[in-house]
């Protein structure tokens, strides 16, 4: 790889490789019988934010798991779940990570939230809002 051309090319694969976070759902979690709750800790759910965007956490009792939504949006917008146990320990960020691609919407996978907490995150137009936590 000798030419300055493929080297480039083989330097930005694999920082896009890099730069995309993982998607990973959770064994057991899936999307039947969802609600939205409204008893959370630290904010309201779900969240409107100034230019119209809702961020909202969903979960299901089916399988305790729960997802974030972002609706009302534009492609490139983002949305995420962050985890963490209900002593405030073990904090996980971004999980789920995703872009809307097309349309006005997106969730992110759905992820174990037995003896957990949760809360959903978006991102429009250089704002973040989060949930309170569930």
């Amino acid at each position: 790889m000798n030419h300055p051309v493929l080297r480039l090319a083989a330097v930005t694969a694999l920082a896009l490789t890099l730069a995309v976070p993982a998607r990973a759902e959770e064994p057991g979690c899936d999307y039947l019988e969802p609600f939205t709750p409204f008893d959370v800790v630290g904010g309201d759910n779900p969240v409107t934010m100034r230019n119209g965007r809702v961020v909202e956490l969903r979960t299901s009792n089916r399988t305790r798991c729960a997802w974030g939504r972002l609706s009302d949006a534009k492609p490139a917008e983002e949305i995420w779940t962050d985890r963490k146990n209900v002593d405030g320990s073990d904090y996980q960020g971004f999980l789920g990570y995703t872009r809307v691609q097309s349309g006005n919407g997106a969730h992110t996978e759905a992820f174990d939230n037995n003896a957990k907490l949760l809360r959903a995150c978006g991102s429009s137009e250089g704002r973040i809002e989060c949930t309170g936590w569930f």
